[in-house]
Parts: C-alpha cells; sequence; structure tokens
C-alpha cells in the first residue's frame, strides 16, 4: 500500500501486481475481479456500521481508500470483547473477513477499524464464519482472553451454531487453541 492524495483526501493505494507464473489475461482478470470484490465488501462492512476504510476510488487493479490512522490494539479483556463484537456484526451481515487477526486491526480516537479484505468474501456458511473467528482465536494466546472474544461475539451472534463449528474446526486442526 501507498499513501496518496486522491481528490484532496488523505488516502491508501492498494495495487494487485501482476504474477508472472499465471497467463497474463488470466491474471488481469483475477486481479480486476479480486479488486471489484475487496471494494464491495467494505462498502457492505460500511453499511453494517463497521469501522473500516472508505473506498473512493475503484481501478482496473487498483484500490483507492480513505487512510486510517491507528495503531494495532492492545489485547485486553475490553478489546478482545469489542473485536468479538466487531467480527459478529461483519458476520451478521454474512461478511467474511478471511483474515481476522490483530495485524488486519486498528486502533484509533476509541474505535477499531477493520483493514485489508483481500481474502474476504460474502458467504452464508456457518463453517466460514467459525473458521474466520478460529483465526482470531489462534493469534491470542490467553484462554481468559479467548473466552472474553467468544463470549462477546456468541451474545451479538445471530448464528449460536457457530460455536459448535468452532469445536470441529479445533477439532481438526493440527495445533489447536
Amino acid at each position: 500500500m501507498t499513501r496518496i492524495k486522491f481528490a484532496g483526501f488523505n488516502a491508501v493505494s492498494k495495487v494487485r501486481s501482476p504474477k508472472s507464473y499465471r497467463n497474463s489475461a488470466l491474471d488481469l482478470r483475477i486481479r480486476k475481479e479480486r479488486t471489484v470484490a475487496e471494494a464491495r465488501l467494505l462498502s457492505k462492512a460500511k453499511l453494517a456500521g463497521v469501522n473500516c476504510p472508505t473506498v473512493l476510488g475503484v481501478f482496473e487493479n487498483e484500490l483507492v481508500l480513505s487512510f486510517v490512522s491507528g495503531k494495532r490494539p492492545l489485547l485486553t479483556r475490553s478489546s478482545v470483547s469489542s473485536l468479538g463484537r466487531l467480527l459478529a456484526h461483519l458476520h451478521n451481515s454474512d461478511i467474511i473477513h478471511g483474515d481476522f487477526t490483530l495485524a488486519n486491526i486498528l486502533y484509533s480516537k476509541g474505535r477499531f477499524f477493520v483493514i485489508d479484505f483481500g481474502l474476504g468474501c460474502i458467504s452464508a456458511n456457518i463453517e466460514d464464519k467459525a473458521t474466520d473467528a478460529f483465526t482470531f482465536l489462534r493469534s491470542v494466546s490467553d484462554p481468559k482472553l479467548k473466552k472474553a472474544f467468544l463470549l462477546s461475539y456468541l451474545n451479538e451472534s445471530k448464528n449460536k451454531a457457530i460455536y459448535r463449528r468452532l469445536d470441529q474446526i479445533e477439532s481438526r486442526t493440527r495445533y489447536s487453541f
């Protein structure tokens, strides 16, 4: 990502680079589709009430987004509870982030912002939602913080079957949380 000025706004430019191992026509199509898909996810997340960058422009293989100044959040009971609610809001709108970890969360002016929806998709599938939650849980080592995240996620979630699916996913993984 590159920081730029766009129409007078502080912005970032996210360009999907060509992959030399792909057929060039296929590569261009894939990069275009992924750029448009990420823009749609960001717009849908905004409509769901989730703080995320605003899409300022979508070009062939470039996404221009509003710049969000912030830092990675500290892991506290309060922050993980907020993140559990935030992920539930995304999932209640069938938005799968794809990489919901602290690396893709910014804390700024008392609010959490979710960034980088590049691996995301729209899905009502319980497995997809549970995998998204599982990704975050694997990035947290403290069992008390995991519990706080899960409790707030489940309190906010419209689908309680995700909790049972998390147990199934954990049993299938090589290293459990």
